[in-house]
């Protein structure tokens, strides 16, 4: 049942009256001028998640492209450290050839002007070496270079040692970004 505003007068005072008439006509909008409130606020929100969603996209894309980064720079030491370990007298120049593709660098210039000798002592010594990677971690990383630690054991064969002797490596790598590929640039052997 709606009340009219002259039953409330018969049991109000003037002044009440007069305050529940406001407020009955607050419940309703003021009409165009709400309407433009009403749509700036809409747009103002649209606008908002818009830019939200967009700053949430680019920070995906960055942590993925990282992600990718990282997963082959770890992909290509270990290949690489696996690579300077596992020799064999009967595939040397392969082995050797493989290792200069993917380096770079001060560290090429040197497999360079050492690789051809490696292959005759590889060859005289009957040299069979079988590597595995036990641990490896990047230690710091950007877009263009990267440097890893690995710890890598190998079972070398050789004419001193026909059963076999294993070996415990761990190598420093430094890693070049060039040309859309990670190369080693730098290899240390530590302690």
């Amino acid at each position: 049942m709606a009340v009219t505003t002259d039953q409330v007068a018969e049991v109000a005072t003037p002044f009440e009256v007069e305050s529940i008439t406001e407020s009955a006509n607050s419940l309703n909008p003021p009409g165009p001028r709400w309407r433009a409130w009403a749509i700036i606020a809409l747009t103002v929100a649209v606008l908002t998640l818009g830019v939200v969603s967009v700053q949430l996209a680019l920070e995906v894309r960055d942590n993925q492209h990282d992600d990718n980064r990282d997963q082959a720079v770890a992909d290509t030491a270990r290949r690489i450290a696996v690579q300077l370990v596992s020799l064999n007298h009967t595939s040397a120049k392969q082995n050797l050839d493989t290792i200069a593709a993917d380096s770079t660098g001060s560290f090429r210039d040197q497999w360079d002007k050492i690789s051809g000798n490696f292959a005759s002592v590889l060859q005289s010594g009957q040299v069979e070496s079988t590597g595995e990677i036990k641990e490896s971690g990047i230690v710091a990383i950007d877009d263009d270079h990267a440097t890893v630690l690995t710890a890598v054991t190998s079972v070398v064969k050789n004419t001193e040692a026909p059963e076999g002797q294993q070996r415990v490596y761990r190598m420093k790598m430094t890693l070049d970004h060039n040309d859309g590929r990670w190369l080693v640039s730098n290899v240390e052997f530590v302690a």
